[in-house]
């Protein structure tokens, strides 16, 4: 599978990144004078303007190897938009989307950090550790910031998971009273297509959560909600047949890629 390259920073740009969502809405009037217009699911398309300066050699290389991999606009990649929450449904974990151990119960309805109700609730009633994971399409090897809030009315120790398929991170976190953003950094030594970020939860322990993000950069940026649509795009593809570089200096390099991909 293609992938959209990270620079050695761990990001996948740099600053200015430009976004634009275009929609399109279908208009049919009626004989009888009325308009029915519907959304056109099909022709709603996100696109990036990816704008480097100072690229390494390795890094330009990088680029240009996905660009012929990819015979230019002809095929499809993985881009993970630095943008977004590349979670699904960020604040209800109860969607099919967060795979949850059997004697992990999920509960919504919790106050969360912000004054509202969409703080996820996470029992354990197992004698063992329960966890539960949401899986991505992105590379297992890239480097991720997963970040969520967690509390608990006692104080507990619970795991933050990065998981894929012959390699799982578990990183330490300490909950209490008060609602605190807790984040993991890092990548996975093994090469596979998918990841997954959860919570692990120990045994008879009560854990409140909300809104768990993951970026694919160093650190944490701000938080994003997302429902039905993440930030990880898997039929991407370059916006044109033309890809050039400007070496400003040596082992310097600048461009300006541009990047489209449906939202369905």
């Amino acid at each position: 599978m293609l992938y959209y390259p990270q620079l050695t920073t761990g990001a996948v740009s740099q600053f200015p990144i430009t976004r634009t969502t275009n929609m399109r809405t279908v208009s049919n009037q009626l004989p009888s004078g009325y308009t029915i217009r519907m959304a056109d699911t099909g022709l709603q398309k996100a696109q990036w303007r990816l704008r480097y300066s100072s690229l390494t050699d390795g890094e330009r290389t990088s680029i240009e190897n996905l660009f012929e991999a990819s015979e230019g606009q002809l095929n499809t990649f993985t881009f993970l938009d630095p943008t977004d929450n590349l979670l699904m449904w960020s604040e209800d974990w109860t969607q099919a989307v967060w795979a949850a151990d059997p004697l992990l119960q999920v509960t919504g309805g919790i106050a969360d950090p912000n004054g509202g109700t969409d703080g996820m609730q996470l029992t354990n009633t197992a004698q063992t550790a329960q966890q539960i994971v949401q899986n991505t399409s992105g590379p297992s090897s890239y480097l991720y910031c997963y970040s969520v809030y967690v509390r608990s009315n006692v104080p507990e120790t619970i795991q933050l998971v990065i998981t894929a398929t012959g390699q799982t991170s578990l990183t330490p976190i300490n909950t209490g009273a008060s609602w605190t953003r807790v984040l993991t950094s890092g990548s996975l030594s093994v090469q596979e297509d998918g990841i997954g970020f959860g919570i692990q939860v120990p045994a008879g322990a009560q854990v409140d959560a909300f809104g768990a993000q993951v970026e694919a950069q160093p650190e944490a940026g701000l938080y994003k909600k997302t429902i039905d649509l993440g930030g990880v795009y898997s039929n991407a593809r370059f916006s044109s047949d033309v890809l050039s570089f400007t070496a400003t200096a040596p082992d310097q390099n600048s461009c300006q890629v541009d990047v489209i991909s449906s939202l369905n």
